[in-house]
């Protein structure tokens, strides 16, 4: 019998952490274009608008639709829900946000110690991203002079994004329209209030991220009847490559793309197998990815990408461990959850950026597409 998406759901022998982690990884390597060279256009796969990392957005949030949705199905009750949301995200998140301003902050600052502690902006950033107001993005005289100038962690803005995803997962699941008789026609009427969102200049972010989200949930709600084949997802996407020119091919290419994460995450290979147990280290390769690869770039002023990518990633690595064992796997254990554990994963993903440089040589970066770059964290949360 050919293998469907149920795969290996309610098991620990699966991909998904291989995949977070080779995803993550990549997406390290992606942000190391625009914030080692100070130009968005340095990242190979730029101008195609399909970065490595953007396509990791697409990845994690399929896998994030996929498991909160299981994740539902077994738990729906809302102090359940909404607890182990909290759980998985906040306090690696919390303890992040302190190391990043005290560790990080006091070594680069262009401040003395007492000028630093003593503005209120410093306090703004730890008090605002806390409860995930991420627009505070900045410390004082932090990263002040690097080519992506200030921007402490680009990738904090997605947490907003996830909180939009899982309400309105919840919501939709209580009203009962995830039920397999409905769940085809929601998702139909979802993704295309999304398209018009996305036409209408309007919903931020949310346009570019809850697509793929989506598909994940319908993808969960009918794995038992979606079969699970590379050669199919090779098929769909030159489907998707010769639908380029329609309107439509953002939403269908992220539609692709979470099938074919999930065809590969929901499978078993050896080496996903040894990953699972060693530990679930995405959600540190995000929150410290940003911040250790700004800090390299402060320290050594000039440094090529490849340098940079080659020192950013394993120092990432010793803080993503460092956060795994040491808060996020005791507070799920506290919690009785099974640390490789798969159901109920989140998804996480960076800020998009173009850089603008102006003839003064500093950089003014803004939103561009999610496609392009983006640092998700596929991250446990308990069932």
């Amino acid at each position: 019998m050919a293998r469907t998406l149920a795969g290996t759901i309610g098991q620990t022998a699966n991909d998904f952490h291989l995949l977070r982690t080779a995803a993550a990884l990549a997406v390290i390597v992606s942000h190391a274009f625009p914030l080692g060279a100070g130009n968005a256009d340095a990242e190979p796969f730029y101008r195609s608008g399909w970065t490595p990392g953007g396509c990791a957005v697409i990845v994690f949030f399929a896998m994030s639709g996929f498991l909160i949705a299981g994740s539902f199905e077994r738990r729906p009750d809302f102090v359940h829900f909404a607890a182990s949301r909290a759980r998985r995200i906040l306090p690696a998140h919390l303890l992040a946000l302190l190391i990043v301003t005290v560790g990080f902050g006091t070594t680069v600052t262009t401040l003395a110690p007492a000028e630093y502690w003593s503005d209120p902006a410093t306090w703004d950033f730890l008090a605002r991203n806390a409860v995930l107001d991420t627009s505070a993005k900045t410390l004082p005289g932090v990263f002040v002079a690097n080519p992506h100038v200030a921007t402490v962690n680009g990738s904090l803005w997605s947490l907003p994004q996830e909180v939009l995803c899982y309400t309105f997962l919840y919501a939709a699941g209580r009203a009962g329209w995830l039920r397999r008789d409905r769940c085809a026609w929601f998702v139909l009427a979802a993704m295309a209030a999304l398209v018009l969102l996305r036409v209408t200049g309007t919903g931020g972010r949310l346009p570019h991220v809850a697509p793929s989200f989506l598909a994940g949930i319908a993808f969960y709600t009918y794995r038992e009847r979606v079969p699970a084949r590379l050669t199919f997802f090779a098929a769909l996407l030159g489907v998707a490559w010769l639908a380029r020119d329609l309107p439509l091919h953002g939403e269908i290419t992220r539609v692709v793309i979470a099938y074919g994460a999930l065809t590969v995450a929901t499978g078993s290979t050896r080496p996903g197998r040894w990953i699972a147990g060693t530990g679930d280290y995405s959600y540190g390769l995000y929150l410290y990815g940003w911040p250790v690869t700004q800090t390299i770039v402060a320290t050594l002023p000039g440094i090529g990408v490849g340098p940079l990518i080659v020192l950013a990633v394993p120092i990432t690595a010793v803080f993503a461990m460092a956060s795994w064992h040491g808060i996020e796997r005791p507070v799920l254990r506290g919690n009785g959850t099974r640390p490789n554990d798969i159901a109920g994963a989140t998804a996480s993903c960076a800020q998009p950026v173009v850089a603008d440089v102006s003839s003064r040589g500093t950089s003014r970066w803004t939103s561009s597409s999610a496609t392009r770059y983006a640092l998700p964290a596929q991250r446990n949360t308990g069932t």
